[in-house]
């Protein structure tokens, strides 16, 4: 296993997910997480099934806004299609549909393949993951069977918040733009640099943004001030974030 999916690894097992690794005591930027899985989702299929269910079971915390953005941004075509099967397979079941918003946003692979790289190389494992391929798969042309959702391999919401309680916020606001916005004063550097900046890396326009903050700075989240010579406002989020 290579360094980096070594790592991704780790960051799952954090959050709770049933890797045999040590989980990372370090923060975690949930929405690149789920770009850097499907940059590496081919190599492992244990990964897929993981993150999956982690995100049927706790897709709330995912900032759509922001991922929207990052996926634009950040992501290159080819990802695309891996991204929308498994977002798709995690919103199976739910409702309303998880991810509807980012999935319209994402297209299948212009060639049919399989999803595992292990089937790639191998003519005959290409062809049983050709014949065994669920019609999801088959939707996004990234071949693989269908998956069962491996729900006891995920430990509780409250062991995850304890580790991470960021993301308690995210959760209560079900991945609205707000989380978007406490995520991307978070990790993204300079968003808090004025409105403006904020609504380009939190995937809102300058209205949302401003309508958000107003919540978000009545409840003790974040904190804003006129910039020093400067007609603009700049943004810090609280310990309370």
């Amino acid at each position: 296993m290579n360094e980096k999916l070594e790592n991704l690894i780790s960051e799952w097992t954090s959050l709770g997910a049933g890797f045999n690794t040590i989980p990372t005591n370090d923060e975690i930027d949930l929405e690149r997480l789920l770009l850097d899985t499907v940059r590496h989702l081919s190599e492992m299929a244990r990964l897929f099934i993981m993150a999956a269910t982690w995100l049927h079971l706790y897709g709330d915390v995912i900032a759509k806004h922001r991922l929207k953005r990052l996926i634009e941004d950040e992501l290159a075509p080819e990802f695309h299609p891996i991204l929308g099967l498994l977002l798709e397979t995690a919103q199976q079941g739910t409702h309303p549909l998880e991810f509807q918003s980012i999935l319209k946003r994402l297209a299948p692979a212009e060639k049919p393949k399989p999803l595992f790289e292990s089937a790639r190389r191998n003519t005959k494992l290409g062809e049983i993951a050709e014949r065994r391929a669920s019609e999801l798969s088959r939707k996004w042309n990234m071949w693989c069977q269908p998956i069962e959702f491996k729900e006891d391999a995920i430990r509780p919401a409250s062991w995850m918040m304890t580790r991470h309680p960021q993301l308690r916020a995210c959760a209560d606001f079900r991945g609205d733009l707000r989380a978007s916005i406490l995520a991307a004063l978070r990790y993204d550097p300079g968003a808090g640099k004025s409105e403006s900046r904020l609504a380009e890396l939190a995937g809102g326009s300058r209205a949302q943004i401003r309508n958000a903050l107003r919540n978000l700075e009545m409840t003790g989240r974040v904190t804003t001030r006129r910039a020093k010579g400067a007609n603009r406002r700049e943004i810090a989020l609280t310990h309370a974030a």
